[in-house]
């Protein structure tokens, strides 16, 4: 009777557990812009380490205080373990969901070059950050991608955890993995011109229709040109002579 007593506590406490990360999981979606920002996803694996390895690249090299930004921070998986290393940089965190920045917040305690800040990431101005670590959904990137574009200095690093961002400069991919899924790290630069920008791919149409030819090069025009007016000879002659024959 006492264990089954104890089962059946213990069963009670994993369904109001499962009941109440499913309310999580509602509210943060709506909270989200329904799909807008992602829910709460802290980074691991290797993937976390590939991008702090970068993160670190760019912190070693630095002859002055940066500033470092991590849009959708999560609880701080990246921002805290950077702060700790490089006590003479600033790191801010910006997350809407008060969950994970609560938890960033408490394992913050005592850092005096880390702060938290809820609030849309969207909103914010980025003009004075030397890098900035993102992980956001595909949808987010293009707009995001966007106002980066317009408003970080030319010397700004950017690097996105998974999903591309739109027109910013692509210096480079990262191949890296979750647990042996493979995974991508972009890391983008302001870009110098629009010639340099990455635009937003777009899916090809699905109505049926023949892809239309890629553009000829001026070579390749001008031959074609020539071989059209090297036609069968005497074809223009015999239109010709026809009207010539008619009285």
């Amino acid at each position: 009777m006492c264990c089954n007593g104890i089962l059946a506590l213990l069963a009670l406490i994993i369904g109001f557990m499962a009941i109440v990360y499913l309310l999580y999981q509602v509210y943060s979606y709506i909270r989200c812009g329904c799909g807008r920002y992602g829910p709460f996803v802290s980074s691991y694996g290797k993937i976390k380490e590939d991008i702090l390895e970068e993160a670190r690249k760019v912190l070693r090299k630095a002859e002055r205080p940066l500033k470092v930004t991590d849009l959708g921070c999560g609880s701080g998986a990246l921002l805290l373990p950077l702060a700790k290393e490089f006590p003479e940089h600033q790191f801010t965190g910006y997350e809407w969901d008060v969950v994970p920045l609560t938890m960033g917040k408490i394992k913050a305690a005592g850092l005096k070059n880390i702060t938290f800040v809820k609030g849309d990431y969207m909103k914010q101005s980025y003009a004075d950050m030397d890098l900035i670590l993102c992980y956001v959904l595909k949808v987010t990137g293009e707009p995001l991608g966007k106002k980066l574009a317009q408003e970080i200095k030319q010397d700004c690093i950017v690097i996105s955890e998974m999903f591309p961002l739109g027109h910013l400069h692509e210096i480079k991919q990262i191949e890296s993995s979750i647990y042996g899924v493979p995974e991508k790290i972009y890391v983008y630069q302001k870009p110098h011109s629009q010639k340099d920008s990455v635009q937003p791919r777009k899916s090809a149409p699905h109505n049926g229709k023949a892809k239309s030819q890629p553009e000829k090069s001026a070579p390749q025009a001008r031959k074609a040109k020539s071989q059209a007016g090297k036609e069968t000879p005497g074809a223009g002659k015999s239109k010709i002579s026809r009207f010539k024959t008619k009285k």
